[in-house]
């Protein structure tokens, strides 16, 4: 089952394997926190390769639709998910570089935290989360706030004192 599958990471990097998936969201448990409700699937793709200089990458990329709660009018909002993240392989933990060191376009991970594919899609799934999920300018709260802006009791009295006079 693709859902318990381990991967010599550093092999699967330097051989160009590609491992093609889906996921339950109802398997990820440190994500049913942050989600409305654990349903739906997130389809990933890990690929292999090397380097310029010969160094173990894997590329990950996570797609789904993750069910999430907005933070403006707390109904529920459906977040298109599409992260692509390259992850440099360190065979020693001791050998991990410094965070300004590493390159901008990769993060450089112990090949060990790696193996674990259901663990690696879950970690990307919740990096991909946005802090304070909103609904664009469509939400029931803008909406309303909308509505009170046009609708403004002070507007009423301006009105009701201009007639007075």
């Amino acid at each position: 089952m693709a859902e318990q599958a381990l991967i010599d990471a550093l092999r699967f990097a330097r051989e160009g394997q590609r491992l093609v998936g889906e996921l339950d969201l109802a398997a990820m448990p440190r994500l049913h926190d942050s989600v409305v409700e654990a349903t739906g699937r997130v389809h990933y793709v890990l690929s292999g390769l090397t380097d310029r200089s010969g160094d173990p990458v894997i590329e990950v990329n996570v797609r789904g639709t993750i069910p999430l709660l907005c933070q403006r009018c707390l109904e529920r909002m459906d977040y298109a998910l599409d992260r692509t993240t390259r992850l440099a392989l360190v065979a020693e933990v001791a050998r991990l570089p410094d965070v300004a060191e590493e390159a901008p376009d990769t993060e450089a991970i112990a090949a060990e935290d790696v193996s674990n594919v259901a663990d690696l899609i879950e970690q990307e799934v919740l990096l991909g989360l946005p802090l304070a999920p909103m609904h664009a300018q469509t939400c029931i709260a803008a909406r309303i706030a909308d509505d009170a802006r046009i609708e403004s009791p002070f507007a009423a009295l301006r009105t009701l004192k201009q007639k007075q006079r």
